[in-house]
C-alpha cells in the first residue's frame, strides 16, 4: 500500500474523532487545559511525542505535489512545529491555547473544520 494512502488512513479517522470529541466534549476539553496548566513534564513530553511522531512522518512522507499527498506532509510538519513549541516554549503554547479555548466560535470552527478534513482524509486512504 502506497504511504500516503497508509497515512490518510490514520490521521483521517485521528482527526475525525478527535473534531467530533472537540465538538461534544468542549467542557471536558476546557477541564483538561485547565488541569494541564502547570504541568511542565507533561507538557514536555506531549511536544517531544509529538516532534517525534511529527519527524518519522515527515522522514517517511516529505511529498511535495499539488496533490492530495501534500496534506500528509504539511500535517507531519505542523506536528513537528507544534512540538517543537511545545518544548521550546511551553508558556506561549500555553497562552496560545487558553487564548483559543477562551473563544467559542473558534472552537467550533476547528471543530467542524477537523471533522471535514478527518473525513476527506479517510474518504482518501479507504475509498480513493
Amino acid at each position: 500500500m502506497e504511504t500516503s494512502h497508509l497515512l490518510a488512513r490514520i490521521i483521517g479517522p485521528y482527526i475525525l474523532i478527535a473534531g467530533l470529541s472537540l465538538m461534544i466534549n468542549r467542557a471536558g476539553y476546557q477541564k483538561l487545559l485547565d488541569e494541564l496548566r502547570g504541568q511542565a513534564l507533561l507538557l514536555l513530553a506531549m511536544g517531544a511525542f509529538t516532534l517525534i511522531l511529527g519527524l518519522m512522518m515527515v522522514q517517511f512522507h516529505n511529498i511535495w505535489v499539488f496533490d492530495w499527498p501534500v496534506l500528509v506532509t504539511l500535517i507531519g510538519w505542523i506536528m513537528i512545529i507544534k512540538g517543537a513549541m511545545a518544548m521550546l516554549a511551553p508558556d506561549a503554547m500555553m497562552r496560545v491555547a487558553e487564548r483559543f479555548s477562551a473563544n467559542n466560535t473558534a472552537l467550533s470552527i476547528q471543530a467542524v473544520m477537523a471533522i471535514l478534513f478527518g473525513v476527506y482524509m479517510s474518504y482518501m486512504g479507504y475509498v480513493a
